[in-house]
């Protein structure tokens, strides 16, 4: 059953902090049987009291979009696709949860909704086409879908971009899809490659051929938007994130200040390691198979911290996780917003 989309409850969402964390020993492999008693939150340095949930206990179902480049140069990849199509809804998303469907070169379009029909899912994938060879619009389909899953508040919110590392010719900055993914909440993972190798793993295919079968456009393709919405992000039809105080910028930048840089070259990086999340390269039709079934083991081993913050100040409040094992790594978000006008 798909997910319902609810309107944001911020009287209540606001004050409860919820804080994914994925746990690996030191060869990488998860580990799922710790209790909650084994974990130390810690809010700006203070302890907090927090409640921890795992898949043994129940968690929140995922509300998952998934964006694809659809750049000329990502053809090779985009052949891949419609093979892994089917493992998105049951493997990801999973029971409960719903999995929308987005794609970007020159512009962003919805080609589904969140939902929970595994078959419809699949056929959006079918509908990606290749636009400009060189234009993905990264950040602005980042920027809109955190905008389509804060919709979701009692559900976590991931997005998978499958791109190359890097945004080209987005009218949204790092900076502002940083914030706002930590505002709402949103884990970003990446499975990422470079057109260049992929263009030689790659069989032609009907994507590839130079007369492919055309596809009747619904009126929403055809202005590649969904439901009347504009193709990309603009003040009248995506509200930008809010602009933190000249006091609170400095926090961002002792938060963000290396991701920043480090995005200069590599966006899905940064966003990754700013929200939680992982990125996980690919060359071949195998590879991006295995970060599937990577993804979906994470997603559904995940331990989910939540708790209601000892100290409410507004601005950007630095998250720690720790384990009193050495043996092992924590990934989690490194922080969160408080009263910037959205939900956790």
């Amino acid at each position: 059953m798909a997910l319902a989309a609810q309107e944001p409850r911020y009287a209540v969402q606001s004050r409860l902090v919820i804080v994914p964390v994925t746990v690996t020993d030191a060869k990488g492999r998860i580990v799922d049987d710790l209790e909650p008693k084994d974990f130390i939150v810690l809010d700006n340095g203070r302890p907090q009291r927090a409640t921890v949930d795992s898949a043994t206990t129940g968690v929140a179902p995922i509300a998952l979009v998934v964006a694809v480049q659809a750049s000329g140069i990502s053809k090779p990849v985009l052949e891949k696709l419609p093979k892994v199509a089917a493992m998105f809804q049951p493997l990801v998303a999973g029971d409960g949860g719903c999995t929308a469907v987005a794609s970007f070169g020159d512009r962003v379009t919805w080609l589904h909704e969140c939902t929970g029909d595994e078959g419809a899912v699949t056929r959006s994938f079918e509908l990606i086409r290749p636009e400009a060879p060189k234009r993905a619009r990264m950040l602005d389909a980042v920027q809109q879908s955190i905008d389509r899953l804060r919709k979701f508040p009692n559900s976590r919110r991931v997005l998978l971009l499958i791109s190359e590392s890097r945004d080209r010719g987005s009218d949204a900055t790092l900076q502002q899809v940083a914030i706002a993914a930590q505002n709402h909440g949103v884990t970003v993972y990446a499975a990422t490659y470079s057109a260049f190798a992929s263009a030689f793993t790659t069989k032609s295919s009907a994507i590839g051929d130079p007369h492919p079968a055309k596809i009747p456009k619904t009126p929403s393709e055809q202005t590649g938007t969904l439901d009347g919405d504009s193709p990309h992000c603009n003040p009248a039809g995506c509200p930008e994130p809010p602009v933190p105080l000249a006091d609170q910028r400095v926090d961002l930048l002792g938060a963000f200040g290396e991701l920043l840089r480090l995005g200069k070259t590599n966006t899905t990086q940064a966003l990754a390691e700013g929200t939680g999340g992982a990125t996980f390269p690919f060359t071949r039709q195998k590879g991006l198979e295995e970060t599937i079934q990577k993804l979906s083991g994470e997603l559904h081993s995940q331990y989910v911290l939540s708790f209601m913050p000892a100290d409410r100040a507004p601005g950007y409040h630095r998250l720690e996780i720790q384990i009193d094992r050495r043996d092992l790594r924590i990934r989690a978000r490194p922080g969160y917003w408080s009263a910037m006008g959205g939900d956790q």
